[in-house]
């Protein structure tokens, strides 16, 4: 399983970021390969969050536009919604203390712990991740 970190997803869908035709292209072979790519909310609402904001964009990402692309992502083929199990806490708390994470650390923990607990691949730009024991993490492009 792949579950692909919020930037992938709003790389592929904003043209600012350089990336929009790649990490479109990439996304679209997932969506459509054979293996699962796990969606969660927490990414999905961090989506919602970047890109109808208007502080970060100029011309943000209508609502309803925003909400289309996660309906998108949610109908593809190999698309599954994921949840925290039994062990997520566990997992987060052990990661929160290892790396003695506040802020924003915290939610990029949660979805380390997530990954770790399905036994899914992260798909992230942000290298940051690899600071997390057990987390296997891939490069979108790579």
């Amino acid at each position: 399983m792949l579950i692909p970190d919020v930037n992938v997803l709003v790389d592929a869908h904003r043209p600012e970021s350089g990336r929009r035709e790649s990490m479109g292209s990439w996304l679209q072979g997932a969506l459509g390969g054979d293996e699962v790519v796990g969606w969660c909310d927490h990414v999905l609402a961090g989506f919602l969050r970047i890109v109808t904001n208007r502080r970060i964009f100029e011309e943000p990402t209508s609502m309803a536009q925003a909400l289309e692309v996660c309906a998108v992502v949610l109908d593809a083929p190999a698309a599954r919604r994921v949840h925290p199990g039994p062990e997520h806490w566990r997992i987060f708390a052990g990661l929160c203390s290892q790396v003695g994470a506040s802020g924003n650390d915290v939610p990029d923990a949660y979805l380390a712990a997530l990954a770790i607990e399905r036994g899914a691949t992260f798909v992230t730009r942000d290298r940051g991740f690899d600071r997390f024991a057990g987390l296997r993490t891939a490069g979108p492009l790579t």
